[in-house]
């Protein structure tokens, strides 16, 4: 490279410096934007869309630029267009921008004045001059609900007084004359008249429960259906009857009334009970307890609960208990006050072979003997059926068999028996249990062993007989 510099004057040298700020001046100058006022936007169908004035073509705005609209949309957006702008134009009507407060104010009307501002103040006005008259409306109610609080008030005072002349036995004159008592929900209940003389409680049950079920007496639990009768005992031709459920009364009074009973029309109707002389506290009877009730509810439950038919092979509970009689004597019982407690303990040993034993009962005062042993399962009790009917023991032939579910084998003991059974026991205590016990434990045992073999022997003898 050459050293050589071209000389320059003195304003050449400063023209030189400014030239290049005036460069960067005219760089840093910002340029202006214009922006076209008459470009508007609208949000139509979930889209934004522009036009350039009033005839300008309908633009939508896709990934932050502005298209053109297809053909087949541009009629149906303009309406769309057209429509909102008609609108906001009238929305706008009353109203004018105004720049300082950056929103929409009502216009001022003819006489230059501004409309009065909605507060509190014009709202009271507005209602004292066309709104709802609220002193009349809190007047009116108020009154109806002091007329309520008087009825209600002047009910309860009439029941307390009814309550109090029940208490006390009085009644007035309108009760005593009308004397009738109405029960409402609580008895279901029809009246039946023009029956014949003839007729039995058990006909008239069975005529009256062909329209429902004939509810039970909660006390005696028999069906509650009366047959009237005079002071001698005569049927007066009429009766009662209570059914469980209210629409049996109406389906009664349908089927059953002008119906023909033994050559008579009968006639039936619901019933209204009458109170026939004054209250007698004495005749109430006793509420029943919440233990009854509820007894008395699951009666009625089961009565109307829907049960499954029973399999051809069912077999009640009752088979699983066997009934073994000619097992004792009365006499037997009377002389060995232990006798009892050893059958029971002998009873339970020897069925055990035949299936597990749950209970067994030994019904000392009954004359055949009887001792009923309660097996789990039928099977176990055809077993000790099989087993032990026919069966030998001390010379007596056992009978056994499956109860029948009915029979009761208890048998109350007379005072001469309990007198006699007292004795045969004290005579026992005395007597320490049994004579032979009293001696040595020698003597005991030999002759325990020799009665023992003497009962097996005897036993193998009867069978070799039977066989």
């Amino acid at each position: 490279m050459s050293d050589f510099v071209p000389e320059t004057e003195e304003n050449e040298e400063e023209s030189m410096k400014l030239e290049p700020v005036a460069k960067m001046a005219k760089v840093a100058e910002p340029e202006t934007v214009v922006i076209d006022q008459s470009f508007s936007r609208r949000f139509l169908n979930n889209k934004w869309y522009g036009k350039y004035g009033e005839e300008g073509e309908l633009l939508e705005h896709v990934k932050e630029d502005w298209v053109p609209v297809p053909e087949d949309e541009q009629e149906f957006l303009s309406q769309l267009w057209f429509e909102q702008e008609d609108q906001e134009k009238t929305a706008r009507k009353h109203y004018d921008w105004d720049e300082e407060k950056r929103e929409w104010v009502p216009k001022a009307n003819s006489t230059a004045q501004e409309q009065l501002e909605v507060n509190e103040d014009f709202i009271a006005e507005y209602q004292a001059n066309y709104g709802v008259q609220y002193d009349e409306i809190y007047k009116k109610m108020d009154d109806e609900l002091q007329q309520k609080t008087a009825k209600i008030q002047k009910e309860q005072e009439e029941k307390k007084e009814l309550k109090r002349k029940k208490k006390k036995g009085l009644h007035t004159e309108e009760e005593k004359k009308e004397g009738w008592v109405d029960l409402g929900d609580k008895v279901h209940a029809v009246y039946v008249s023009n029956l014949p003389e003839d007729i039995t409680d058990e006909e008239f049950q069975e005529f009256m429960s062909k329209c429902g079920v004939i509810q039970p007496d909660i006390r005696t639990n028999k069906p509650k259906c009366k047959l009237y009768r005079d002071e001698n005992g005569e049927l007066k031709g009429d009766g009662r009857c209570c059914y469980i459920k209210k629409e049996s009364i109406d389906l009664a009074c349908n089927i059953l009334d002008g119906s023909q009973f033994k050559g008579n029309t009968v006639k039936v109707e619901e019933a209204h009970f009458e109170m026939k002389g004054d209250f007698d506290p004495s005749r109430k009877r006793k509420k029943l307890t919440v233990a009854q009730k509820k007894r008395y509810m699951e009666q009625q439950n089961k009565i109307f609960e829907w049960t499954p038919d029973k399999p051809r092979n069912y077999r009640p509970k009752s088979d699983c208990t066997v009934i073994v009689k000619n097992l004792f004597t009365l006499e037997m019982m009377a002389k060995n006050a232990a006798l009892m407690l050893d059958l029971k303990e002998e009873m339970t040993q020897s069925c055990q072979k035949y299936g597990t034993v749950k209970k067994v009962v030994v019904y000392d005062n009954h004359p055949e003997g009887v001792v009923s042993v309660t097996f789990v399962t039928t099977e176990e009790s055809d077993m000790a059926v099989k087993y032990l009917n026919g069966r030998v023991v001390d010379g007596r032939k056992l009978t056994a068999e499956l109860w029948d579910g009915k029979t009761k084998y208890k048998v109350q003991e007379t005072e001469e028996s309990e007198e006699r059974r007292l004795k045969e026991f004290e005579k026992f205590i005395k007597g320490g249990g049994g004579g032979a016990k009293e001696g040595s434990g020698e003597e005991s045992s030999d002759s325990d062993e020799e009665e023992e073999k003497q009962e097996e022997d005897d036993v193998e003898m009867k069978e070799e007989e039977e066989d």
